[in-house]
């Protein structure tokens, strides 16, 4: 739920007046857009540069 919300001028008077069914349709939008933005990890493991890989590979050749 929000409110109203009042924008002032620099003097102190009303210069706009937003109403709370426009706030709550800027915030879902807004919610929604983020939303979408939000990118999943495709894979938990790390990726493994080549060299890094060829190196292990050769260490460890016996055990694999």
């Amino acid at each position: 739920m929000f409110y109203d919300v009042k924008v002032l001028d620099p003097q102190g008077r009303i210069k706009k007046i937003i109403p709370s069914q426009e706030l709550s349709r800027l915030h879902w939008k807004a919610f929604n857009f983020n939303e979408e933005i939000k990118a999943l990890p495709t894979s938990k493991r790390p990726k493994v540069s080549r060299w890094v890989k060829k190196k292990l590979d050769m260490e460890f050749r016996e055990v694999g």
